[in-house]
């Protein structure tokens, strides 16, 4: 039986087994650009974040789930985010 699928936050974060630490150095590997500070408040759902920032952590925690033994159970962005272009995070209260 599959796992559910699940978004980028600090729950998924923690099921995978990493610390922020861990997973900024993953994030950062992999070509995203935000902060370590800025990564948490995305998963801290505090800010929306771009498709790109989304899919870099998506793809460094379904690395992570490969490793455990797990499928890839983070979504990627699949189109459902506007901005595309945007180089940090927008403030989920700045959004239209």
């Amino acid at each position: 039986m599959n796992a559910p699928t699940r978004n980028v936050t600090e729950q998924t974060r923690l099921d995978a087994c990493l610390t922020s630490a861990e997973l900024w150095r993953r994030y950062v590997e992999l070509g995203g650009m935000s902060t370590s500070d800025e990564m948490e408040s995305i998963l801290r759902l505090e800010v929306e974040p771009t498709a790109h920032d989304h899919d870099v952590l998506a793809h460094a925690l379904n690395e992570r789930f490969t490793e455990l033994g797990h499928n890839h159970p983070v979504r990627y962005s699949e189109g459902r985010f506007v901005s595309t272009t945007a180089q940090l995070p927008v403030p989920m209260e700045n959004r239209s």
